[in-house]
């Protein structure tokens, strides 16, 4: 019985930039300058007000029409769900005294 011979994937593999997308895949637009919108990065906003070693788990599961809930009121507000869990927090204190 003979072997096969192996199979010469060497064609797969493109060196960074000069990469050819397939015949049949969908063409999009090419972009080469990246916009950068200060706004979405608050979760770099955060980690630059609190050192990453301050930083602990918060480990609770919610039901998941709530996490829901939450993911599309810190998108709308383009803000991080720890910064919607924290204006909650600060709404409950306020209400509360």
């Amino acid at each position: 019985m003979s072997k096969k011979a192996p199979l010469d994937m060497a064609g797969l593999l493109a060196a960074k930039g000069q990469g050819i997308p397939a015949n049949d895949s969908p063409s999009r637009p090419i972009t080469t300058e990246t916009r950068r919108d200060a706004r979405r990065n608050s979760r770099n906003r955060l980690s630059k007000t609190v050192p990453s070693s301050e930083f602990v788990n918060l480990g609770f599961k919610v039901p998941k029409e709530f996490r829901h809930h939450l993911r599309k009121l810190a998108a709308d507000k383009d803000i991080s769900l720890v910064e919607v869990l924290r204006q909650a927090v600060d709404l409950y204190e306020q209400k509360q005294h």
